[in-house]
């Protein structure tokens, strides 16, 4: 038994340097392709007419990433004491540098356009933050698949 126990120990300590390559692996895009959700935390918003203006707003949604960093999804959104916005369609595209941090710029239906700060955590998490002053936004996304949004259709 102990030495059963000391040959998982010795294997388990050759492969430290295979999981540490792996984990040093620069990030990209194309290591990003799949199928996503996210949610938001509370944000503050200031989007101008239909918004209220001053009122929270947080969202949750779906998110298709190809292997060129173009994306599409839609969300719901409720705006705090005033209404819900069911089905919002969205696209646009990301770029990420090899220490992991990015950006991602995209235009909704309801006709905002955003830039955002993102940070990949791991291939299957992404955090990211608005970069406008004025609409405050946090949120998480989380892949739900790994099968790139390019092969959808085959």
């Amino acid at each position: 038994m102990k030495l059963l126990k000391m040959t998982i120990l010795l294997m388990g300590i050759g492969l430290l340097p295979t999981a540490q390559a792996l984990a040093d692996k620069p990030c990209s895009v194309q290591a990003l392709a799949g199928h996503w959700v996210f949610a938001t935390g509370i944000g503050r918003q200031a989007l101008g007419a239909p918004f209220p203006p001053g009122k929270d707003i947080t969202a949750v949604g779906v998110m298709a990433i190809t292997k060129d960093g173009n994306f599409s999804g839609h969300f719901d959104a409720t705006v705090q004491d005033s209404f819900f916005l069911p089905g919002n369609a969205y696209t646009g595209s990301m770029t990420i540098n090899p220490d992991c941090t990015g950006t991602v710029t995209f235009t909704t239906s309801v006709g905002t356009t955003r830039l955002d700060s993102i940070v990949v955590v791991s291939r299957s998490e992404i955090l990211g933050m608005s970069q406008d002053p004025l609409n405050l936004w946090t949120y998480q996304v989380r892949r739900i698949s790994s099968k790139p949004a390019d092969d959808d259709d085959d």
